[in-house]
């Protein structure tokens, strides 16, 4: 009785169901589609897509994996998509990292709770409408601010060439052969 008194007085009743307790009403279906999908353009084409990076700042909807699959879903609806396969998990460092599977392209998922951000990598998907994407995305997951970008910064790293003693030793007979010619 003393630990049903200590629940009760904590807001927890373990024989009712308790009005604090968050409940998910997210309304999208929940069906993914496993038959094979015809590609219509050959990848590299011009017709095959594109790369954008999409940068949410002030996001919502990052306190748990359902939530953040839920927010992806009603995105990917509201654009018109639906997708094959979605997969969240959380990591170690409390961090949100997923994909969601699409027809043709895939859309990468990376959101830190803690930061309020979420990056969404979209790749290959033709005729998805760059700006219609970011305000879908945006508004799934209530953001602040929302940005996009065609190429990331970081992607683009520049180091000295670095090479093995044994690879430098074979190069260089050839690069004297190149130079007397």
């Amino acid at each position: 009785m003393a630990y049903n008194d200590a629940l009760f007085q904590l807001g927890m009743d373990l024989t009712r169901s308790s009005t604090a307790q968050k409940e998910d009403h997210c309304e999208v279906a929940s069906d993914v589609r496993n038959e094979p999908v015809a590609v219509t353009a050959a990848p590299g084409t011009k017709g095959s897509g594109r790369n954008l990076f999409i940068d949410l700042h002030g996001a919502s909807w990052l306190g748990d994996v359902k939530s953040a699959e839920c927010a992806l879903k009603v995105a990917l609806a509201a654009l018109g998509k639906q997708p094959r396969a979605i997969e969240i998990s959380r990591l170690a460092d409390g961090t949100l990292s997923g994909v969601a599977v699409l027809g043709i392209g895939h859309l990468s998922f990376q959101a830190s709770p803690r930061n309020g951000f979420v990056a969404v990598d979209v790749r290959g998907c033709a005729g998805l409408d760059p700006h219609a994407a970011m305000f879908a995305l945006a508004d799934a997951f209530s953001a602040r601010e929302a940005a996009i970008q065609k190429t990331r910064a970081s992607d683009v790293v520049f180091l000295p060439a670095v090479q093995s003693e044994k690879v430098r030793a074979k190069a260089a007979p050839r690069r004297r052969e190149a130079k007397a010619a």
